[in-house]
């Protein structure tokens, strides 16, 4: 079965991961998690996203609005995600509670559904 889990964090944490002199440090766990994600043959793909220059989109009543981000009304951002492939929820709810977001954050984890199926 294949899942999602996105990350979420407060803002002052991406702060810190961009920092010359506390980010190498402060992305450690990251790359721990990752490089284990990858080893156990589970990870199919992610990226970071770059959060503190995200843009919404929103249509109403037929004209584009734009907004440059973060955005204010959330206290966490979404900050990267990763496509996974485990036999159970229960095996994607054990990588999500090892994310290191989940300390300090969240992860989030969904189910992929068949584009036929929706």
């Amino acid at each position: 079965m294949e899942f999602v889990l996105t990350f979420q964090q407060p803002q002052e944490v991406y702060e810190a991961n961009a920092d010359p002199v506390t980010g190498p440090a402060a992305l450690e766990p990251w790359m721990l998690y990752m490089r284990a994600l990858s080893e156990a043959g589970v990870m199919r793909g992610g990226n970071r996203l770059d959060v503190l220059h995200a843009t919404r989109v929103r249509v109403r009543d037929g004209r584009r609005m734009v907004q440059d981000g973060p955005f204010a009304d959330t206290k966490e951002l979404l900050g990267g995600y990763v496509l996974i492939d485990v036999p159970s929820l229960d095996e994607a709810l054990t990588w999500a509670e090892r994310a290191p977001s989940a300390g300090r954050g969240s992860c989030e984890v969904y189910a992929l559904k068949a584009a036929s199926s929706l």
